[in-house]
Formats: structure tokens, sequence, C-alpha cells
């Protein structure tokens, strides 16, 4: 499970409000990830209200959470909690197109849903569905499109909807339909613990990813898109896919290197430098160079001097750069990548660095916009001692006829 590297320990959930399942003991978890699996318990227990999860996940830990078409007000609470907002009691997906060819055409045909319509800004993280999932017996759910947390994984086939046969006729059909409504729900917090909210727990069952194989492909487990997703979406709920690092932050002048492995404190104003950042993906177990376009890079004070997208010029590295000029303004800069994607950790890192006033023999001398008024003084000296040599050397005559009067 999750790639081998976590072990499972079963319990029981009774339903008795007073019952205890005892997950820590003074604040020291017993346990790195939960999953719920038990959709119609009125109770999870005295020690596993919605507060004691939630404290949970905020100690840095994962939840899964399976649900069904029959799912009670307990786990509908908790979920709610994370922006996910089930379809009533009672109402079950249906609709979409099963494969045309199966290993096993014997699942029952109420109660289904059939949809590969993956969340498309997912698809660097999960595999692209080339055959639709097999969803029995499961409730859709309604994402908060104003939480900025939470993303749905699956949706529902365009053609599906939320279907109650019991129901009045005019109540029969949910409050969703289509691609409105999510089947498989993500959520990753600010600092990177994971959710994943699945309406059905009879999807990722031995049944339904048995029924769902590809003939074409050997009729192997492997070929079935149940085991596919199911295998895909608990790598990263426990943190073995989507996950990237940053490392190895570094700065200096073009052309030079850091000594003793320290970034310089400071720079002085307009001169040019270079950023790197090493960015690594988890993939198998193992860390590998991280290749992408869109990775924002910025340096800024109050407001950014430069936005712009880092380079990579080695794919089979993992470190990006940008060469950038020192501004002329004075102060404290960061550089800063604060990179944000659907199903990838969130990555922040930041570096102060100052930017310092030039020597007092480092400023530029012969500026060309002083040159008018350096003009201004030789003329202003050549004219004064034109006028001086003039008049000392000018002879006065005095007026002849005032000496006679």
């Amino acid at each position: 499970m999750g790639g081998g590297n976590h072990t499972l320990e079963f319990k029981l959930i009774s339903g008795d409000p007073s019952a205890k399942v005892e997950i820590q003991q003074f604040n020291k978890y017993f346990y790195d990830n939960i999953i719920f699996m038990a959709p119609t318990v009125k109770s999870l227990g005295q020690d596993m209200q919605v507060k004691t999860i939630l404290e949970f996940v905020d100690f840095h830990h994962n939840i899964m959470v399976f649900a069904s078409n029959e799912v009670r007000k307990q786990i509908r609470d908790l979920v709610n909690e994370f922006g996910v907002d089930f379809e009533d009691y009672g109402y079950t997906m249906q609709g979409g197109h099963p494969p045309v060819a199966a290993t096993q055409k014997a699942f029952s045909t109420s109660g289904l849903a059939w949809s590969n319509n993956m969340f498309s800004p997912l698809g660097r993280v999960f595999s692209k569905l080339e055959r639709p999932v097999l969803f029995e017996d499961g409730i859709g759910a309604i994402v908060d499109t104003q939480n900025e947390y939470v993303f749905p994984i699956l949706k529902s086939d365009p053609s599906g909807y939320s279907y109650h046969p019991q129901a009045s006729e005019e109540k029969q059909h949910g409050f969703g339909a289509g691609q409105q409504l999510s089947l498989v729900t993500g959520y990753q917090t600010h600092y990177n613990q994971r959710i994943v909210i699945a309406g059905s727990i009879k999807m990722c069952g031995n049944d339904a990813m048995l029924a769902n194989r590809d003939p074409a492909q050997g009729a192997t487990i492997e070929s079935s898109s149940n085991y596919v997703l199911c295998t895909e979406m608990v790598e990263w709920n426990l943190q073995e896919r989507g996950v990237v690092r940053a490392d190895n932050v570094r700065h200096n002048k073009v052309g030079e290197e850091n000594q003793d492995g320290k970034n310089p404190e400071n720079y002085k104003r307009q001169v040019d430098i270079e950023y790197f950042i090493d960015l690594q993906e988890k993939k198998n177990g193992e860390w590998v160079p991280y290749v992408a376009d869109d990775v924002q890079f910025q340096f800024t004070m109050l407001d950014p001097y430069y936005q712009v997208a880092l380079e990579q010029p080695n794919k089979a590295s993992p470190t990006y750069t940008y060469k950038l000029k020192t501004p002329w303004r004075l102060g404290i800069f960061k550089f800063l990548v604060d990179y944000k994607r659907y199903g990838l950790n969130y990555i922040h890192n930041s570096m102060e660095v100052s930017v310092i006033q030039l020597r007092h023999d480092e400023f530029p001398r012969f500026e060309t916009a002083g040159y008018p008024y350096y003009l201004n003084v030789f003329l202003l000296m050549g004219g004064t001692f034109l006028f001086v040599v003039h008049f000392a050397f000018t002879e006065f005559k005095s007026d002849s006829k005032q000496h006679k009067q």
C-alpha cells in the first residue's frame, strides 16, 4: 500500500457513541494516516468526533473517507469541513457510458455510474483513464468553488445524474447533475496535509476492479481503470505521488561562485546576478528532476520588480535558473518562488538579500547629462576673463566739454 512504505492496522467501528478508538495519547498519535470505510455508522466513537479528526489533520496527518448512498450524518459533517456537500440520503449516482468490452458482465445495472472525466489540471499527477470507472452505489457531491484548497479528482460523466427511486416524482432527481457532481474529491491544506473523499466504498473493492478489466490488455488487474484510479489516489493521499521539494537554493554574481557555499548577504545597484533552485519530484519512492515550464519566480520588495518563469536549461537536471539585474532602488528584497498547482504540494521558498549603495568612488563620473552645466561654467569663466581684459586695457577718454566748464 502506498508504494509498500505503510503498514495497515484495522479497527472496527461499533457505532457506539461511548466507544473509544484511541488514536493518540498526550497528543502523541499512533497513526500517520486514517482511512474511514464506515459510511453507515451513526457514530465513530467518543474520541473520534469531527473536532478530534480535524486536530489529527492539523498535526500533519492525512485522512481518506469512503462514502456510499447511505452515508450518515457523522461522515457528512466531517466532509463538510473540507468544502464537500453530499447529496441527500438515498440518492444514488446513475448514468455514464460503460466500456465496450469487459471481462465480466454480471454486475448489476442499477445503482451504477460510469465516468472517466478526470479533472484536467491533475494531468501531471494522475494517469489519463482510457476506460470509465465503475462507480457502484455511490453518492455525488457538490464542491465549494469558493474554497481554493478543495478540487474534484473524478467528476461525473456529463450524462450522469443523482436519482432516488423511492422519493416523490418531483424529488427523484438530486440538486446536481453532470459535471456539477464530483465522485472523488481531493483537499490539500496550506501545509500540504491531504484528504481524499470518495463517494463509493465499492469502487475500490475487488468486485469492481475485476469487473472492469480490459480484455484487450490481457484482462490483468492493472488494466482496470478502478485499480488505476484507486491506486493513484491512495498514493496521492499518503504523500507518495504529486510531491515536489525545493532544495539547494543559491544566488551569486554572474560569473562568480559562492565561497564556502554561502550566499551573498547583499548586492550593489545595477549588478548582474543569477538565481538557482533545484526542484525534484517523488516518483516510485525516488527523487527525480521535476520538469515544468510554469515555475514562477519573483524578486520583490513590497511589489515584484521581476515576475518571470524560471528556465530549466537541462531537463535531466533539477536546476532552474534566471539572470537579472539588481534595481537602482535600495532596500531589502526577496527571492521568491511560490508554486501552487492542483495535485502538487505547495512550494513557498523565499530568501532575503539587501541592495546597498555604491561606494563614493563607484559612481559614474562624466555623465552626459552634466555636459550642459559644465559648458555653462566654462562660458561664464571665459566671459568674465574677457570682460576683465577689456576693462583693464581699454583707455577711457574724459569729456572735453566738461573740462572747459
